[in-house]
């Protein structure tokens, strides 16, 4: 297995299915930044983990796939299919993620994370069912 998606696959074994948020100090550059769910302002390791801990407290364990690996240079660009469950019900959860990766050495230095959060907060039963249709309908969710 190429280095980097080994690293990409521990990220996801050990954070965010095990809770390990102690592990992305390994896994991040030192003065790694992230961008995604939050929007498009940066935040570091620590952020990264309340992060995680918020999440997981919503989702049950999660089974990863990369369907799609692109490599080149100091960059991957790797879809991520994550499935779960919903805590509260256990409803399942089907989502992707898209990321794009910056690698310095053996760590990640630049995270880029579009995660499709609609979706997952849909099927969490925090939106309404079809919310994306209901506001391109021009319909608001209040």
């Amino acid at each position: 297995m190429p280095h980097k998606i080994k690293v990409l696959k521990t990220y996801y074994d050990e954070v965010w299915q095990k809770g390990n948020v102690a592990a992305l100090h390994s896994l991040l550059a030192p003065d790694a930044r992230t961008r995604g769910i939050l929007g498009d302002e940066p935040f570091d390791a620590n952020e990264l983990g309340e992060l995680v801990t918020m999440t997981r407290a919503l989702i049950g364990p999660v089974t990863v796939n990369f369907p799609i690996v692109i490599e080149q240079d100091d960059w991957l660009s790797v879809l991520v299919e994550i499935k779960s469950h919903a805590l509260h019900n256990g409803d399942p959860i089907h989502v992707f993620n898209q990321m794009l990766v910056r690698f310095d050495g053996e760590r990640m230095a630049e995270v880029s994370s579009n995660l499709d959060a609609l979706s997952l907060f849909e099927q969490l039963g925090l939106l309404p069912e079809n919310a994306m249709v209901m506001m391109l309908a021009g319909t608001p969710l209040r």
